[in-house]
């Protein structure tokens, strides 16, 4: 059997899933090596030009599975935003009630702690699905999760501290649902000046 190495399949060295077989043709004996036909350059041209339309949309199509699924998970770890932002005065109002019966002596006990259990139950909820209190007492202001209402002056802590928290603010997920409405400190003008 006498084979031509011309019709020997030739393996590329891509990547397999790029790779592509190769079969020469045998040479016409009256063209030069270099030389192809206009026809086949034309085809040659409007392969690559397929080729790389085809990797260009399987590329695209990849990002924008990955794209897709990073909104449903995103969209799934925050829906429950706008109902937990409903949920949260009456988080305030329970808290409010606690300090109330806590500083009253009147000798309801009972309706306190149903007010406590009922507190620790819901934050315990809320909790579960992800949301959290920023932390504000005794830290440094910081615009992204405190919001001030007003300053006051006092010597005894730095600038630009939280001194009290009128309302807590919430994270969820890590993402700010509603920042902690503080007091911040201030140095005490110099009389002097």
């Amino acid at each position: 059997m006498n084979r031509d190495k011309t019709d020997i399949p030739v393996r590329d060295d891509r990547p397999e899933e790029e790779a592509e077989v190769k079969i020469e043709q045998p040479r016409e004996n009256n063209r030069p090596e270099t030389e192809q036909p206009d026809e086949v350059t034309d085809w040659q041209a409007e392969a690559d030009k397929y080729r790389d339309l085809y990797l260009r949309t399987k590329a695209e199509t990849e990002n924008m599975k990955r794209r897709l699924e990073k909104e449903k998970t995103d969209f799934i770890k925050f829906a429950n935003e706008s109902l937990i932002k409903d949920i949260l005065p009456v988080v305030d109002n329970l808290e409010r009630a606690l300090k109330h019966s806590e500083s009253s002596s009147n000798g309801d006990q009972g309706i306190s702690e149903g007010v406590r259990l009922t507190y620790e139950g819901l934050k315990n909820a809320l909790e579960k699905f992800g949301v959290k209190p920023v932390e504000a007492m005794g830290e440094p202001f910081d615009p992204n999760f405190h919001e001030a209402m007003m300053q006051r002056d006092d010597p005894e802590v730095e600038a630009n501290t939280v001194l009290e928290e009128i309302q807590k603010g919430y994270l969820l997920h890590d993402r700010l649902i509603r920042p902690s409405m503080v007091v911040v400190s201030r140095k005490p003008a110099d009389d002097g000046e």
